[in-house]
């Protein structure tokens, strides 16, 4: 047994196989106690509390994969608990750290010198621990700089996760028409991307070129002579977290602040054919006076021009409320199987309530809109088992839900139909996808 197979952890990191799939199965019977509980709209209890600390000590102490479960499930207002999003946010800049003895030599290791000869200064403590790396503030050429480095050994761990979540989509997808190996490997892909820190920077210089025409939005300049494959540093951009802005911004800003987000979204989509797809609310920050700022692109997806427009359609019967185009517009799209049996109509009450934002002149994001999604999508949703999902499409609903999140928790307000058909009808500009 190598190093790292068996059951003890790295600097901090639970990366034996044992403890590994021992957390998980905790982690996932307390998920599923507390959304059950949340959907129900169950009183608050001590119990959510305690719950929710305990994923978030386990999820962090896990990193990778199950840390990035973690973000997810902290920023879905409205479907866990109240108590239990307080104690897993936490985990969107994460709050056990690995030793900077241990990610010092990484950083070394990549940029070939010693961290004292290639920054003019580096704070040893780390601003924030995510989900596969650090981030430090340093100095370089006389300004501020963020240096993320990747922990050791995460793309092992991510590998690790997703081929024993692989055998675990056989078994969860028997007697469905999801292909559960093929979301797996879809979901492993863009992992494995995310730890090539190369890439991210290329990804910032190319949404930083798209949205160079919009001053409300800002994305850091990468800085190339100090980026490698596991360590990247880029400006600094200083700002207020999410929850900060939430809680002292007026309701206007919101408002303004929730019509960007959307923009952003929806452009990157129908516009440049890509989404930087991890919209949690750790990787925004708020200036005093400056535009948002929009941070993390290490998770990008870039998306074939058949399947934006099938999307696109789709989207569209939906908002125009064409109802006698659903059919085909759906089929078009690869999400049914088998038509025979299928219910279009319970799906189409499902797509009018998740797009009821963008078919209406004015709309205002809340909990109960949130709560009402899920419940459609649970285990009393006929086409359960019936809906085929191609790969790809996971990443439009983690972007379109994680935005919903975003917008309920600011109650955010405003013509958000005007966004959506603003970016359905530009002209499509599509970033390149590599390779």
């Amino acid at each position: 047994m190598g190093k790292n197979d068996g059951d003890d952890d790295l600097d901090g990191i639970r990366s034996g196989w044992g403890k590994r799939l021992w957390s998980t199965s905790k982690v996932a019977g307390n998920a599923l106690r507390l959304a059950a509980r949340g959907v129900r709209g169950a009183k608050p209890s001590e119990t959510d509390n305690a719950i929710g600390e305990s994923l978030a000590r386990e999820l962090d102490s896990m990193k990778g994969l199950a840390m990035k479960v973690g973000q997810i499930l902290s920023y879905f207002d409205g479907v866990l608990p109240e108590g239990t999003h307080a104690a897993l946010r936490p985990l969107q800049q994460g709050a056990r750290a690995v030793a900077f003895d241990t990610m010092g030599a990484v950083v070394e290791a990549e940029l070939g010198a010693p961290v004292g000869e290639l920054f003019e200064a580096f704070d040893t403590t780390p601003v924030a621990s995510a989900s596969i790396g650090q981030v430090y503030r340093a100095k370089l050429d006389g300004a501020d700089v963020a240096v993320k480095v990747q922990y050791p050994e995460v793309a092992r761990t991510l590998a690790a996760d997703a081929k024993r979540l692989r055998g675990l989509s056989r078994l969860a997808s028997v007697a469905t028409a999801v292909d559960g190996p093929a979301l797996v490997d879809e979901l492993a892909a863009r992992l494995g991307e995310e730890c090539d820190y190369e890439r991210e920077a290329e990804h910032l210089r190319r949404f930083r070129a798209a949205f160079a025409h919009v001053p409300e939005a800002h994305v850091p300049a990468p800085v190339a002579a100090r980026t490698s494959a596991r360590v990247l540093t880029t400006e600094w951009c200083p700002g207020a977290s999410f929850y900060e802005f939430e809680a002292a911004a007026p309701q206007a800003r919101k408002d303004e602040v929730g019509l960007l987000l959307a923009r952003f979204a929806y452009e990157s989509l129908y516009r440049r054919a890509a989404l930087n797809a991890d919209p949690h609310p750790g990787n925004y920050l708020f200036p005093d006076d400056g535009p948002v700022v929009f941070l993390d692109f290490g998770c990008v997806r870039y998306f074939e021009a058949d399947f934006l427009a099938a999307e696109r359609a789709l989207t569209r019967c939906v908002i125009d409320d064409r109802k006698d185009r659903f059919r085909d517009a759906l089929l078009a799209t690869g999400m049914v199987a088998k038509p025979k049996g299928f219910d279009f109509d319970s799906h189409w009450a499902l797509l009018r309530h998740q797009l009821a934002p963008y078919s209406a002149p004015r709309f205002r994001f809340d909990f109960e809109y949130i709560r009402g999604g899920v419940g459609m999508t649970g285990p009393s949703n006929p086409n359960l088992r019936k809906l085929a999902i191609p790969p790809a499409w996971i990443w439009l609903q983690r972007q379109q839900w994680g935005l919903h999140a975003v917008l309920a928790r600011l109650g955010a307000e405003g013509p958000f139909a005007d966004v959506l058909r603003a970016a359905l009808d530009a002209p499509p500009e599509p970033l390149v996808a590599f390779g």
